[in-house]
C-alpha cells in the first residue's frame, strides 16, 4: 500500500509511487489538491493494471487537475496584449483574438468568447476563479457564470455570484445552469420588456454542416416571428395521398421550399456582382464516372461523389465557364489596369479558395472581401496570385495565409488548386452552381 510507505505522510508521491501502488496514489490524486505534484504520477498510472473503482479515482483526479491547469489557462489568457503596428505601420490594432485563434485552432468567434471569459473571470468573479484554480468548479460551469454576468454591474455580479457557488460543488452543469438563470432572475432589476428589448438584439441564425451531406439550421427568433414560421410551415407541409414522408421530413422539405421560390425573385442583392448562388466543387473525372473524388459543398464540406453528380445532372441546370490561361491554367492577370477583380477573376478566386484564408476562418469565400495580398496602393496586382478572400474581421489581422504560387515565386504556398478551363454545372435548382475541377 502506499501508505505503508516511509514518508509518504511527508511528501507527495511520485511517478515511483504510481508504478508500485497505482490503485492508492489515484485514490489520493481524487482527494488531494490539484497541483503540478499530481500530474506526473497520474500519467504515469495505467489503467489497465487498476480495479474499477481505482479507475473512477483517477478520473477524478485527472479532472481535478484539468480544471487546475484551466485555471492556469485563464490567467495566461486574461493577461495577453495582442496590440500591434497594422501592416501599413500607421495605426495600434488589438491582435489578441487573431493570436489566440491561430495557436489554439479556433474560430474566431470561439477565441473571441475564450478571451471574455478568462478576462471576467480575472477581473469581476474572483470567487469562482479560485474555486476553478482549487477544482471545486469546472471550466464549463465558470464560463457559464462569467458568460451570464456579462450585462451588470460589479455588485450585481457579486451577488450573482455568491447565490451560485453555494452548490456549484455538487451540481451537474444543467443543474447549475438552472441554479444561475435563478440568480439572474432574482438580481435583475430590470423590467421584463426590458430584458425582452436585451434579448432581441442577439437574434440570429446559424447554420452548422453535420455528417453524411447534412447541415443543422438553428436560429434565436423572437417568439412571434418563430411562431410566423410555424404558422406558414404547416400548411405548406399537409401530407397528401400517396406520400410516405414523414410529418418532420414534409416540414424540412417545406422550409427548403420556400427559399427555393424566394432564391428567383430578380431583386435579391447580388454577391461579389452576381446573384447569390450555392457553389459545388466537383472533378470533371468525377462527373463522368472515372473516380469517385468527394464534391465540396461551399459553406458546409466534402459531399459524396454521387451526391455531387446528382447536381449536375439535374436537368433545370446551367452551366457556365470559367476562362483560363490555355498555358498556364489560371486567370490572365488584369495587372494594375483595375482594382476591383472583373466578374470572371473573382469566380476563378471564389471557386479556387472556397473559404476565407485567414487559418482559423471557415466563411464561405463568396461572403468575404477578396483582398490584394500585396497593397494595391503599394504596386500590388490585380490577379489571382495576389487576391485572395478574407472576412473583413480578418483582412487586418497579420499572418493570413499568403496567396498561391506566381511566375517569380513557383514555390509559393498555394490557396487552392487552378484548375484549367473550370467549367460550371448548376445544381437542383438554377442558382445552384458547381465549379468542376
Amino acid at each position: 500500500m502506499f501508505e505503508e510507505h516511509e514518508g509518504w505522510r511527508q511528501r507527495p508521491p511520485n511517478v515511483v509511487d504510481a508504478l508500485v501502488v497505482p490503485a492508492d496514489v489515484a485514490a489520493w490524486a481524487a482527494c488531494a489538491a490539484a497541483g503540478p505534484d499530481a500530474v506526473g504520477p497520474l500519467a504515469a498510472i495505467d489503467p489497465a493494471r487498476i480495479g474499477d473503482a481505482a479507475r473512477v479515482d483517477l478520473l477524478v483526479g485527472l479532472e481535478r487537475q484539468i480544471a487546475w491547469l484551466q485555471a492556469c489557462q485563464q490567467r495566461v489568457l486574461a493577461a495577453l496584449d495582442g496590440e500591434a503596428l497594422s501592416w501599413a505601420g500607421e495605426e495600434s490594432t488589438d491582435f489578441t483574438q487573431e493570436q489566440v485563434g491561430a495557436a489554439l485552432r479556433l474560430s474566431p468567434g470561439t477565441a473571441a468568447s475564450r478571451l471574455a471569459v478568462a478576462r471576467t473571470l480575472g477581473d469581476r468573479l474572483p470567487a469562482a476563479s479560485e474555486r476553478l484554480s482549487r477544482s471545486e468548479l469546472t471550466y464549463l460551469q465558470a464560463s457559464k457564470l462569467a458568460e451570464a454576468v456579462t450585462p451588470f454591474d460589479d455588485a450585481t455580479c457579486g451577488v450573482i455570484e455568491e447565490k451560485v457557488l453555494r452548490r456549484a460543488g455538487e451540481q451537474t452543469l444543467s443543474q447549475f445552469t438552472a441554479t444561475l438563470r435563478h440568480a439572474v432572475l432574482a438580481a435583475d432589476p430590470r423590467s421584463a420588456e426590458q430584458r425582452h428589448a436585451d434579448a432581441l438584439t442577439e437574434r440570429h441564425v446559424v447554420i452548422t454542416p453535420a455528417d453524411d451531406g447534412m447541415a443543422q439550421l438553428w436560429a434565436l427568433l423572437p417568439a412571434e416571428g418563430a411562431a410566423l414560421i410555424g404558422c406558414v410551415l404547416d400548411p405548406l407541409a399537409v401530407k397528401a395521398p400517396g406520400q410516405t414522408r414523414t410529418a418532420d421530413q414534409r416540414r424540412a422539405d417545406a422550409m427548403v421550399d420556400v427559399f427555393a421560390r424566394v432564391i428567383a425573385d430578380p431583386n435579391l442583392p447580388e454577391q461579389h456582382g452576381a446573384r447569390p448562388t450555392v457553389h459545388v466543387t466537383v472533378a470533371a473525372s468525377t462527373l463522368l464516372g472515372a473516380d469517385e473524388q468527394p464534391g465540396e459543398l461551399t459553406g458546409h464540406g466534402p459531399i459524396t461523389a454521387d451526391h455531387a453528380r446528382r447536381i449536375a445532372a439535374d436537368p433545370s441546370g446551367t452551366w457556365r465557364r470559367l476562362l483560363t490561361d490555355p498555358t498556364t491554367g489560371a486567370l490572365l492577370d488584369h495587372g494594375r489596369t483595375t482594382y476591383r477583380p472583373p466578374h470572371d477573376l473573382t469566380d476563378f478566386v471564389i471557386a479556387r479558395d472556397r473559404t476565407c484564408m485567414f487559418p482559423t476562418c471557415c466563411r464561405a469565400a463568396r461572403r468575404c472581401d477578396l483582398d490584394h495580398g500585396q497593397p494595391f496602393d503599394a504596386g500590388g496586382s490585380t490577379n489571382a496570385d495576389n487576391l485572395a478572400p478574407r472576412y473583413v474581421g480578418a483582412t487586418t489581422a497579420p499572418n493570413t495565409k499568403p496567396a498561391g504560387p506566381s511566375p517569380t515565386n513557383p514555390t509559393a504556398p498555394t490557396t487552392g488548386p487552378a484548375p484549367p478551363d473550370t467549367t460550371t454545372p448548376c445544381s437542383p435548382r438554377p442558382t445552384h452552381q458547381a465549379e468542376v475541377s
